[in-house]
């Protein structure tokens, strides 16, 4: 009898199937480059630098006695209108100028005006008094835009009065926003910043070091003063200037300014010495900006915040934004490369959290540093590339789910397969020790009956009682190791454990001798002529797993307790049984299922003899003749291994006369009838030896 093709072939070499898990990269790399060139990556970007900003790991350097900012704030504005100044919002220019003359007079080093004046006012006496007042207090940089400067400041009055202006003293203050409005970049060359300093800068450039909003500025001790403390002292102040200089001339205003005494006392000396930024922060004066340290802060904060980066370590430098892709490129590939040669997810999510913390943490860091790498392309990255690494062990999971239920799904339970599809540990591809339960079945007369009908018709015969008889094995959780010619190999306990494996097997050949009774009833009426089927049951340790070649591998069983059950099915024919169960297996069944111990047999290439049992069936399933007679007969049993061979005899005889035909209890008969005669020395058992399989 030839082994038929039961085994599985390997689907695919480590070698395809390490390639193919690196199928999701390119997929995934174009998204990553999509969401590199479309909004959402530049929008995470600059909310991650807001963020960084607001909560940076070391605050920039800050001088808080270099600098103040005085603001014309509610306060101002509520001082203005009060009666005696009558003021409006927008303030006269006057209002300006005598703001200008009360910070000189109290020691301003400069005073930098985010105020831009474009146009003519209404009192060209108070354009002209401004524009004096600015050029005689030396310390002045005024405000204007990439396209124009000051109106009462045009190239005529600069060249007249050229000893006023040996620098520029005006600066760029246009905003320069990101899409989303706010203002993180600072263009150093021709600002209000640059302008500010003592020597100008002209090409710097980059994201500000932002120190922080009003009220981080006041905690770490920078003035921010109301306006509202110097126009009572700077009103007065302006109108005896103007007394003084009736022309406005910026020289007789000089001189007139410098008679005059300083302004000491509460706010007074909190701007004396440094470089004071003037501006708005009153809700009516349309100069609140979106800043990245607060929802609205003053405009005139964005160029105070560049003045402080220029006089300390500069702007931050942002990396190429080619550099971000180039890192998303690095982690897609370091994933991809965890994914292919760690199973599982769990090394894969290490390596996407370290990636992830650590392009966010480099770029928190990198901040302090003095440059800035977008992270939110490689973070984006890493995290699309764990979907793809999960995405991908989900299809290999399918995939392998697939070659398990094609590899086992016919010739296991359902419920084994998805056991093993569950948890393919398992099976052990090295083999382990497992106790188990082998079933063996052959069909007696089969060879026979081959000579007599077609190859055709023999197919579909064979076919049928296959087709049963692993049905009823299934049925009750066997594993169906192999089809041997009309054979069959099966085993209880393997790959999916049993509690009662033993009885799970003798309840499964009771069920295929009754469906192979069906079976060959149907033959014997078309062929005139009957099949028997032995069965053999064996339990024992076994070594379980696969054997064979890389190219073909069988899930099977092994080892001495496997053998001594095909030799029990062989031995069917010396007792004329139907199904032969060994010791070990009686045992265990002994007490649930009806079994006739037969002899101690000692099997071809087998030292030890085992004692053999016939497996009748369940006791409440015998009929009242096979009860009387298996009663009859394993008393008679007991007798003849106890020695007591006249009584055994006698038992013997009773059991033959309720089966003539059983052959076993006839040759039990015959034998013990001999033995009472002629009894056997000491130590005798009743063993028989079988010289063929």
């Amino acid at each position: 009898m030839a082994e038929s093709a039961d085994t599985a072939p390997v689907a695919t070499s480590s070698g395809n199937a390490s390639l193919s898990r690196w199928r999701w990269l390119l997929p995934v790399a174009l998204v990553v480059a999509l969401f590199h060139v479309t909004p959402a990556g530049p929008t995470l970007d600059r909310a991650f630098f807001d963020w960084a900003s607001r909560h940076p790991l070391r605050p920039p350097p800050l001088d808080p006695q270099r600098s103040a900012l005085v603001l014309i704030d509610g306060h101002t504005l509520s001082v203005a209108r009060a009666e005696g100044y009558g003021l409006r919002w927008p303030f006269p220019r006057a209002a300006f100028a005598a703001l200008i003359a009360a910070l000189d007079r109290a020691g301003a080093e400069r005073i930098v005006v985010d105020f831009t004046f474009l146009d003519p006012s209404e009192a060209a006496e108070q354009d002209a008094l401004l524009a004096g007042v600015a050029a005689a207090a030396r310390g002045v940089v005024l405000a204007r835009t990439a396209s124009q400067e000051p109106v009462f400041w045009d190239n005529d009055f600069v060249q007249t009065y050229r000893e006023f202006f040996p620098t520029p003293r005006t600066g760029n203050a246009d905003l320069i926003a990101d899409a989303d409005g706010v203002a993180r970049r600072y263009d150093a060359g021709g600002s209000l910043a640059s302008a500010a300093l003592a020597v100008p800068t002209s090409d710097e450039a980059g994201l500000l070091r932002w120190q922080g909003g009003l009220d981080t500025l006041r905690a770490r001790g920078v003035p921010v003063l109301s306006a509202a403390r110097f126009f009572p002292s700077g009103l007065p102040l302006l109108t005896r200037l103007a007394d003084q200089a009736p022309d406005a001339d910026p020289a007789a205003l000089a001189r007139a300014l410098a008679a005059e005494p300083e302004l000491r006392g509460r706010g007074f000396d909190d701007v004396r010495g440094r470089v004071v930024f003037v501006g708005a922060n009153a809700s009516g004066t349309f100069d609140l900006k979106p800043l990245p340290v607060g929802k609205l802060e003053p405009g005139v904060l964005l160029h105070w915040t560049a003045w402080t980066n220029l006089v300390a370590d500069g702007f931050i430098a942002p990396l190429s934004r080619h550099a971000s892709l180039a890192l998303a490129g690095g982690f897609l590939l370091a994933l991809a490369a965890v994914g292919v040669r760690r199973g599982g997810l769990a090394a894969p999510v290490l390596v996407a959290v370290g990636l992830i913390a650590g392009s966010l943490s480099t770029a928190y860091a990198g901040l302090s540093g003095g440059w800035f790498l977008a992270p939110a392309t490689p973070v984006f990255a890493a995290g699309l590339a764990l979907t793809g690494v999960a995405a991908e062990g989900f299809w290999a999971e399918r995939h392998r789910r697939r070659e398990v239920q094609a590899m086992f799904g016919s010739y296991v339970a359902p419920s084994v397969v998805e056991r093993l599809v569950r948890d393919p540990d398992a099976i052990r591809l090295g083999g382990e020790r497992r106790e188990a339960t082998v079933f063996f079945c052959d069909l007696a007369g089969f060879t026979d009956l081959s000579e007599q009908v077609s190859p055709e018709e023999l197919l579909a015969l064979i076919n049928s009682y296959l087709e049963e008889t692993s049905d009823c094995l299934l049925a009750h959780g066997a594993y169906v190791d192999k089809y041997i010619g009309d054979a069959v190999m099966a085993v209880f306990g393997a790959p999916e454990p049993q509690a009662d494996h033993a009885g799970a097997a003798c309840r499964a050949a009771l069920a295929v001798q009754a469906v192979f009774a069906r079976l060959n009833a149907r033959l014997a009426a078309e062929r005139g002529r009957a099949l028997h089927l032995r069965i053999g049951l064996n339990t024992g340790e076994m070594i379980v797993g696969n054997v064979g070649s890389s190219r073909k591998l069988n899930y099977t069983v092994l080892g001495d307790a496997v053998n001594l059950a095909s030799r029990l099915e062989g031995a069917n024919k010396e007792f004329g049984t139907a199904i032969l169960v060994g010791e070990e297996t009686a045992r265990r069944v002994g007490d649930r299922l009806a079994l006739r111990p037969l002899t101690r047999l000692r099997v071809k290439g087998r030292l030890q003899a085992v004692e053999v049992s016939e497996l009748v069936g369940a006791p409440g399933e015998l009929t009242p003749e096979q009860a009387a007679f298996l009663a009859a007969y394993r008393t008679a049993y007991v007798d003849f291994a106890a020695r007591r061979f006249v009584t055994a005899a006698q038992g013997f005889a009773r059991a033959v006369e309720l089966a003539p035909r059983d052959r076993t209890a006839r040759a039990h008969l015959a034998e013990a009838q001999r033995l009472a005669h002629a009894p056997p020395p000491a130590g005798w058992e009743p063993v028989l030896t079988l010289e063929t399989k």
